[in-house]
């Protein structure tokens, strides 16, 4: 189990583990269902390399977690951001 202990707001955990420092940074997008869906064409085209990567990591992960897949995840949330 894990040493540290969480933090609980009322209606968010929030976890203050630091991710490693093989996973590149990247600020989330911040943005709601609606904006996302009306560029989805747009992220889909431009963003189709880096989302294929990340659900080949998916699928051979069978399972196991998502800790191996954050790294091709957070290239997929960078690249939708600059669209």
């Amino acid at each position: 189990m894990s040493a540290r202990q969480p933090r609980f707001n009322q209606h968010t955990l929030i976890d203050t583990t630091p991710l490693p420092s093989s996973i590149p940074a990247v600020q989330e997008l911040g943005a709601s269902s609606a904006p996302l869906l009306s560029a989805s064409f747009a992220i889909g085209a431009r963003c189709k390399a880096y989302n294929d990567d990340y659900m080949q990591c998916k699928t051979e992960a069978n399972g196991r977690g998502e800790e191996s897949c954050l790294r091709e995840g957070r290239k997929v949330t960078r690249c939708a951001g600059s669209v």
